[in-house]
């Protein structure tokens, strides 16, 4: 993320970014506390099934989405910055949000 300063001196979607922030180290917090990643990421988490891992140069998962806010079902696509790595416990965090883990790639069908 790149938090952009115009020449006016406004800067672009700041709030927006301190929230995403905020959401993202209050979960930090609670998984620091023994809160457990499954029930964190919850009923809202995106799904992500035929997933592997990518960079964009920084790590993120790419894949098929179901139940995105802003993504039409089963369209392929490329997460944002990948904060929480838990495959174990079938879930993953970004910075923007949960992705519960469907079942990994077999082969990359991007690479």
């Amino acid at each position: 993320m790149t938090i952009i300063i115009q020449p006016s001196g406004r800067v672009f979607q700041l709030d927006e970014h301190l929230e995403r922030f905020k959401d993202l180290v209050a979960d930090i917090e609670t998984l620091k506390a023994g809160g457990d990643p499954a029930r964190l990421a919850g009923e809202n988490a995106v799904h992500i099934r035929d997933w592997s891992m990518s960079t964009r140069p920084v790590p993120c998962l790419r894949g098929i989405l179901e139940h995105h806010p802003s993504v039409r079902d089963g369209r392929l696509g490329e997460t944002s910055d990948l904060w929480v790595w838990a495959p174990e416990h079938g879930v993953a965090r970004t910075l923007s949000r949960w992705y519960t883990l469907g079942p990994r790639a077999i082969r990359s069908k991007w690479h």
